[in-house]
């Protein structure tokens, strides 16, 4: 069984459509602000695109900041560059990858044991449109990677994110391609005639629909507010099952052009980097962001029953331990409507 990695794309903030040329970004701040938050961030898939940018930006920032990725050797050297841009940052590199519930498991409970306060989970890893393809468990790679494995790490990671003495924050990076998904409960693991990006879609519609029902489980004690975004169109390695490399010749004007319509990982990371960290957003839960922008999702995310149903199954599939019930159905997904 073969396991991909990947990093989710993202779009600059305050831009509704990418630029034909993006402008350079200011100056990064390389050295960590006095004063700002100490607590934990983790980012999956931190080695590169927008999950490295996001978290460079919040080791800057004074997080303590964990990168969770597949390959442990892309994730160290990701490290030493963000010790590189900001040497007083504190900065780990661990394993972890989306397609094994095992490993999934193994990086959780290691953080449990550890103790140590997050503020931040970034769920940003994911893969788009890949061959049909299987996890270490035997599912559909791109339901695995993208929901599935992020179900399981989140909702083993709720009681270092649910202290009530300190705010935290859970960002889910989807997808516009989560507008043409639906959930095929009948199919859910894509058997019947494969089609990579039904599947793609599917899998983003399940991050904002996760995204929502858990908005709808957590006790309102739990100081903890949770947001998907649609990060847009970026230059990373998400789409390197789209175009061959290299690319024939037929596809070679294609790749030239395409460069002028897509946004650098800098400016892709600014809504993730935004919910993650931004003042503005306090307090602000089940949204589905673009441009640093509260935007409706498509209409079957809204759908209660088809969130709910989805928790249980993916409850089933990753046999995660974790037995929030929803609140009072008056204020069931609430927060995801208005």
């Amino acid at each position: 069984m073969q396991a991909v990695k990947g990093s989710v794309a993202a779009c600059s903030c305050h831009l509704r459509r990418p630029a034909f040329k993006s402008k350079p970004a200011g100056r990064r701040q390389t050295t960590v602000r006095a004063g700002e938050k100490s607590e934990g961030a983790l980012i999956t898939g931190a080695n590169t695109g927008i999950g490295y940018e996001t978290a460079l930006a919040l080791a800057c920032k004074g997080y303590a900041t964990v990168l969770a990725c597949r390959d442990l050797e892309k994730a160290r050297a990701a490290r030493e560059r963000i010790k590189a841009q900001c040497p007083d940052a504190k900065v780990e590199a661990v394993q972890l990858d989306l397609a094994s519930l095992e490993s999934v498991r193994l990086l959780a409970n290691k953080c449990l044991q550890g103790g140590r306060p997050l503020s931040v989970l970034v769920n940003n890893a994911g893969i788009m449109a890949c061959p049909e393809l299987k996890s270490q468990d035997g599912y559909e790679l791109q339901l695995a990677v993208n929901h599935l494995g992020h179900f399981l790490l989140t909702t083993m990671l709720l009681p270092l994110l649910t202290d009530a003495s300190r705010p935290a924050r859970i960002v889910n990076v989807s997808s516009s391609a989560h507008q043409f998904g639906t959930i095929q409960f009948d199919d859910l693991q894509s058997r019947r005639g494969y089609q990579p990006w039904r599947a793609y879609g599917q899998s983003k519609l399940a991050n904002i629909l996760f995204t929502y029902e858990l908005a709808r489980r957590l006790p309102r004690s739990a100081n903890l507010t949770v947001n998907a975004l649609h990060p847009g169109v970026v230059r990373t390695e998400l789409s390197r099952f789209l175009i061959a490399d290299p690319a024939p010749l037929w596809q070679r004007p294609l790749v030239q052009l395409s460069q002028f319509f897509l946004k650098t990982p800098e400016q892709g990371a600014a809504t993730s980097i935004h919910l993650a960290s931004s003042p503005d957003v306090e307090g602000i839960t089940s949204k589905y962001w673009s441009d640093c922008r509260p935007l409706r999702s498509n209409r079957e995310s809204y759908d209660a029953g088809v969130a709910a149903r989805l928790w249980q199954v993916s409850h089933e599939l990753t046999g995660a331990d974790c037995d929030l019930a929803r609140r009072e159905p008056a204020a069931a997904g609430q927060e995801a409507q208005a």
